[in-house]
């Protein structure tokens, strides 16, 4: 394997900018962090002037498509949360290769029989109380899920209601997966759900409500210990947001993804939307508040697509308040820490060499975390226009079209509407 030394960059650890400004990558590992004197004969030199070195980013938050861990790791994403697919797609991303983001995923999620996400992926083996949950569990960890995702969406905050589990069925399939040692991450739309669920030991809450958090609330989750990630870039395939606004990202795109991007624009939207202000500012007081905020897309929703909405998903945090510094952590150490993936999420000497140069200060402007130079996973560089063109690409693009398709139709059916 190549071994590599990148010098004069700034580095930026995961945590803080440091006052180092080499690396040295060995062995898929980062082999020393310090100064211009890490380089070694035969070393491959980088000459990182004028950028900045981030570890690797995390999306917290996604659902796979076909090709999509390749098209993250082009965008500097190495790696990705699944938080329900079906067993075949995960199997496949996992058999992917190196040429793709590093995949850890729930495999199906928890949830009650024709319960949400059923529109999108029935059938699936679903949960009916609390004495399916082990069985649910080691279902799970058979088809290779690294974390448990459970959802308690009765549909109160969307347009139309669904069954959900009760809470004495997810607290029953938490107890069941910490005894088998995973994190639970929890679908919640509302504050008044997050509360529910809080007792529950839950590790995760999966998305920031999309309703005003009271204060007493936002203490509460604070209390709890849980982190919450934010998937804030469901506002993108909504009007008055787009991914097509960043120049810098539709370069790397290509034509395909932008003009599904485009449709999707033009879609069918319910007469009331979310008011993403409210979830922006919910975000906001639970950082204020010391909770872990994860950075998460939910790609491929209307308006995302992998890899590319993780750096949307920064700037809606430092729309919402957060420093640069406090989004690139949200992005990188905060979802290593909350879903125990220690070899990775900072640059120090023994982690994954999972890295990414991008030209300037993300660090004090964060828009520039979409200026890719390089990325690293494991040590060896990344074919940043390997996506664009592809056989993943298509097969992925085919998915989402087969998806969409199926969610239209269920739409039609349930609400008598033309879409």
């Amino acid at each position: 394997m190549t071994t590599t030394t990148i010098t004069g960059a700034r580095i930026f650890d995961g945590e803080r900018r440091t006052e180092h400004t080499a690396v040295r990558l060995a062995d898929g590992r980062v082999d020393a962090v310090g100064d211009d004197t890490l380089r070694r004969p035969g070393d491959e030199h980088v000459d990182a002037r004028g950028g900045t070195l981030l570890p690797g980013l995390i999306d917290a938050h996604v659902h796979l498509l076909p090709g999509a861990p390749r098209q993250a790791l082009t965008f500097g994403v190495t790696t990705v949360l699944d938080m329900f697919s079906k067993p075949d797609t995960v199997r496949e991303a996992l058999a992917a290769g190196p040429g793709g983001a590093d995949v850890r995923s729930s495999s199906v999620g928890a949830t009650a029989p024709g319960g949400h996400p059923s529109m999108m992926y029935a059938p699936f083996p679903t949960v009916t109380g609390p004495q399916d949950a082990e069985r649910f569990v080691a279902g799970r960890l058979a088809e290779g899920a690294t974390h448990l995702k459970v959802l308690y969406d009765d549909g109160t905050g969307g347009p139309m209601p669904m069954p959900s589990p009760d809470v004495p069925t997810i607290a029953a399939l938490t107890e069941a997966a910490h005894a088998a040692g995973v994190v639970v991450a929890a679908h919640v739309s509302t504050a008044r759900a997050a509360m529910d669920l809080l007792p529950t030991g839950v590790d995760v809450l999966a998305h920031v409500p999309f309703d005003a958090l009271a204060p007493r609330q936002v203490d509460a989750i604070a209390a709890a210990g849980v982190a919450v990630i934010s998937t804030l870039s469901i506002a993108d395939g909504f009007p008055g947001f787009s991914l097509l606004d960043e120049p810098a990202l539709v370069a790397r795109l290509g034509p395909a993804w932008c003009a599904v991007l485009e449709r999707q624009a033009q879609r069918w939207l319910p007469p009331q939307l979310p008011d993403f202000a409210v979830a922006r500012e919910n975000a906001r007081l639970l950082h204020a508040a010391g909770v872990p905020v994860l950075a998460g897309t939910d790609a491929p929703n209307p308006g995302t697509v992998h890899g590319a909405s993780l750096h949307r998903e920064l700037g809606h945090l430092v729309g919402a308040g957060f420093s640069p510094s406090a989004a690139l952590t949200a992005a990188t150490a905060r979802p290593a820490d909350a879903f125990g993936l220690a070899d990775r999420g900072r640059i120090r000497p023994g982690l994954r060499a999972d890295l990414v140069l991008v030209d300037g200060r993300p660090d004090e402007e964060i828009t520039t975390t979409q200026r890719l130079r390089a990325v690293w996973k494991q040590g060896v560089r990344a074919d940043l226009a390997s996506y664009v063109g592809s056989a993943d690409e298509g097969a992925g693009l085919a998915a989402l079209r087969a998806q969409t398709e199926k969610v239209i139709a269920a739409v039609r059916d349930r609400l008598g509407i033309t879409l």
